[in-house]
């Protein structure tokens, strides 16, 4: 009975003693003030050449390339003390790049994601990545349209020298460019055979799938001599992402030249149709070249209808006189 007795008193000291160790040691494993002292902040700058996005981005064309350059030092009290210790121990600063923000439609990626800052002390140490920038037709076009980027540094140090996280966004500011694709469909062919005191007609249908409302400039830009034609000079095609509607059809007229006699003639006329936006001309897509084979054949006789009236009237002016002619006669 003595024995446990004993056993439980030693136990219940060994208890008070351990407790009394661990208040004892615990205050001095803790963080003094001395800690925050030395917690210095990094200061993260994002820069880029501005003036790459001046032009628009156009959609479907090469990935727009714009370099950044990413800057850091450090900051705060003690910032001394951190950046010496850190520069001593070689410690390298990881730095990651994301895209924060990019709207649909658009496709942005930044290269490398990941590097390291080495040295990082008071003065600004320098890295540099790149953006890539591409758009398709789903923007519309000449609109403002941003991306954001993300630049975060890791925590550095140990105990007093602490570098805590960083965290820095930019905002990124560039233009849709205008996307012309029309397409064009001639539903009756580009040859047809007339009379030479007819005219040919030919119906062009023209469909808008680019990023904007479109106008269509129509020319006709070879036209045989004393051949004569007729197109709409210029229509507005609405568009998927706008609004309005993308397709109309024109119509070519073509009439050959009328001269007494018979005909047999195979000319070749030539239109240019030009998409361009159509709240600002400057802004044009490549012009698409139609070619159309009008072949006039047969008699024509210009004039003949008013050449047999005038003959009938003349005959039958004659007949009136005659009778009038025979009746004094008989009178």
């Amino acid at each position: 009975m003595n024995n446990q007795f004993k056993k439980v008193k030693m136990f219940i000291i060994f208890v008070i003693l351990f407790c009394s160790l661990l208040f004892i040691i615990g205050p001095t494993a803790t963080s003094g003030p001395l800690d925050s002292y030395f917690e210095c902040e990094p200061v993260i700058i994002i820069e880029y050449n501005e003036s790459i996005l001046q032009d628009p981005v156009i959609p479907y064309e090469t990935a727009t390339r714009i370099p950044i350059e990413i800057k850091a030092r450090i900051k705060g009290p003690g910032d001394e003390i951190v950046s010496d210790y850190l520069f001593n121990s070689g410690a390298f600063l990881p730095v990651k790049l994301f895209i924060e923000e990019v709207p649909e439609g658009c496709h942005a990626s930044i290269n490398p994601p990941l590097l390291e800052l080495k040295p990082i002390y008071k003065e600004f140490s320098t890295i540099h990545a790149n953006v890539s920038l591409t758009v398709d037709k789903r923007l519309p076009a000449l609109q403002q349209e941003h991306i954001i980027i993300r630049v975060e540094t890791a925590r550095l140090g140990y105990k007093a020298a602490i570098l805590k996280r960083g965290n820095v966004t930019l905002e990124m500011p560039f233009f849709i460019g205008f996307y012309p694709q029309v397409s064009i469909f001639t539903p009756e062919g580009n040859v047809k055979e007339i009379h030479p005191d007819e005219t040919a007609e030919f119906p062009i249908e023209l469909q808008n799938f680019g990023n904007g409302n479109t106008e269509i400039n129509s020319e006709i830009i070879d036209l045989p001599e004393g051949w004569v034609a007729e197109i709409i000079s210029g229509i507005v095609l609405g568009s998927e992402n706008v609004g309005g509607n993308p397709k109309e059809t024109i119509i070519l007229k073509v009439r050959p030249p009328i001269s007494f006699g018979y005909h047999e003639e195979r000319k070749i006329i030539q239109v240019a149709l030009t998409p361009s936006y159509y709240k600002n001309s400057e802004y044009a897509g490549e012009p698409h070249y139609l070619f159309f084979v009008v072949q006039s054949r047969g008699f024509s006789t210009p004039g003949f209808d008013f050449i047999t009236l005038l003959f009938a009237f003349s005959l039958i002016s004659f007949f009136i006189f005659r009778k009038k002619q025979s009746k004094r006669r008989g009178l």
